[in-house]
């Protein structure tokens, strides 16, 4: 949706900002003995640039049917949202360890279920809450992926409700609104998961 695109738009400002920081650096410095650095630097901007922008025109609702990989999906989700979540007041951040193989979703609906969760989640916290947002991906056992949220209060900050089956009813009218498809629940320890179907391989869908 626009709303949860808009949420994440400060994260792609930021990080545009620093990447094009990098690239000018690289190049304002350049010698004789550093070209195949600067070069890959600035090969690496552009790919994470691209990536970002992919994500925000499948949160805008362009719709190709392409597959991704979905440890890179909600690598370059949480990227994203570092920035809109320091501004409610918390950090985003990556729990667990990163899948060895590949989970392969549908990429469009997995980006806008993700973002959507991650945004009314973050929202859906109390005034002046602080803590951790945390973001765990696994895979289910038969190739599809599972993405839980949670939340960890700051060190001697009182613990408070969490608005888990709130989120759940926003979030499923957002996905129904926006046609994409995904299984949102409340988990047991004071969070929120995502169940997504393994995609059948199509066109690559780079993040």
């Amino acid at each position: 949706s626009s709303d949860t695109a808009s949420f994440f738009l400060p994260g792609l400002i930021h990080q545009f900002g620093n990447l094009l920081l990098t690239v000018q650096g690289h190049v304002l410095h350049l010698d004789a003995e550093g070209i195949k650095r600067m070069q890959d630097a600035v090969l690496g901007a552009v790919q994470r640039g691209s990536a970002s922008l992919q994500v925000i025109r499948a949160l805008l609702g362009e719709q190709t049917g392409a597959t991704g990989s979905a440890g890179d999906l909600v690598l370059q989700l949480v990227e994203l949202g570092r920035v809109p979540a320091r501004e409610c007041g918390v950090s985003l951040e990556m729990r667990g360890e990163h899948p060895n193989e590949a989970i392969w979703v549908a990429a469009e609906s997995f980006v806008m279920a993700c973002a959507a969760t991650l945004r009314h989640w973050i929202q859906s916290l109390p005034s002046g809450s602080t803590g951790a947002v945390t973001v765990n991906l696994r895979g289910d056992g038969a190739g599809g992926a599972v993405v839980a949220l949670g939340f960890e209060p700051a060190v001697g900050s009182l613990p408070f409700p969490m608005a888990a089956a709130e989120v759940v009813l926003a979030v499923t009218s957002e996905l129904e609104a926006a046609g994409a498809t995904a299984q949102v629940l409340p988990a047991p320890a004071r969070g929120m998961e995502l169940h997504f179907v393994a995609a059948t391989f199509t066109s690559g869908y780079e993040a």
